[in-house]
């Protein structure tokens, strides 16, 4: 129950701001030919998606079967060309910065100068949302697309479901690029 709570927490504040612009980074297998795909299949993998939390796995699901059937393809419930599914995954993120603040005078005759100097350790939680797509024949994938984000300590669930909504729509976008230039 603890792994599937922090899932939920993943995609709930998967990323800080609702307003921010997303890119989305892109793998694809070079040796398959993308005009062969017709269908897809949406594949429930519920160890790695936020399942415990219906509403919010539900609006993924719907999102990523309409970005897919946007960029031309049918889906199909049997003998699909692709499978297509999401998964989340969490990790810490840490950043040290030495600065140099100030120098100044101490007081008195002589000179002296004295150095300000620190260290700043920030860290921070990374949440990953990835859209995978496989081949039911090789058993392989043949595309994946990613977004990255920090996951705030106590994220809002309306601003949540509205960031989520635009990683999805990068990560759409990108798939139609891939998928268009095959046709």
């Amino acid at each position: 129950m603890k792994k599937s709570a922090t899932l939920f927490i993943i995609m709930l504040g998967l990323f800080s701001f609702a307003g921010t612009k997303f890119k989305a980074y892109v793998g694809y297998d070079k040796n398959v030919d993308f005009s062969t795909i017709k269908t897809f299949k949406y594949y429930e993998t519920l160890e790695t998606s936020v399942a415990d939390s219906r509403p919010i796995h539900e609006m993924i699901k719907y999102l990523i079967i309409i970005k897919f059937k946007a960029s031309g393809l049918e889906q199909v419930k049997e003998n699909p060309d692709i499978y297509v599914t999401y998964h989340t995954f969490q990790g810490q993120d840490m950043k040290m910065n030495v600065t140099l603040y100030s120098y100044s005078y101490s007081a008195g005759w002589w000179f002296s100068p004295l150095w300000g100097s620190g260290m700043d350790v920030s860290s921070w939680t990374q949440g990953n949302l990835y859209v995978d797509a496989w081949s039911p024949k090789t058993e392989t994938i043949v595309w994946r697309g990613a977004v990255t984000g920090a996951v705030p300590d106590n994220p809002d669930p309306e601003k949540a479901q509205k960031t989520i909504q635009k990683a999805l729509n990068a990560i759409g976008k990108e798939w139609r690029k891939q998928y268009k230039k095959a046709q």
